[in-house]
């Protein structure tokens, strides 16, 4: 099992930071905000701060990690668990 600590894309800067055990995450395109939610909230909706829309939420698996900004490959950080 992995434990992802952080994903990048080395093309547009964008990157969310892991702290729970999951492999999702939230984001906000016009915030350019992410978050990475504990396993309890990933079946709720979860909205910006900022502008209140819903996040869009994401799943990484190894043939699917595309930055949601720039469609590049993300770089994804982890240790085995």
């Amino acid at each position: 099992m992995r434990k992802i600590l952080f994903i990048e894309c080395d093309d547009c800067g964008f990157a969310v930071e892991f702290n729970n055990l999951n492999e999702v995450f939230y984001y906000c395109k016009e915030h350019e905000f992410g978050v990475n939610v504990p396993n309890e909230k990933l079946k709720i909706k979860h909205f910006c701060n900022d502008c209140r829309k819903e996040m869009e939420s994401y799943e990484l698996y190894e043939e699917d990690n595309v930055c949601p900004i720039c469609n590049s490959m993300l770089n994804v950080a982890y240790r085995f668990i």
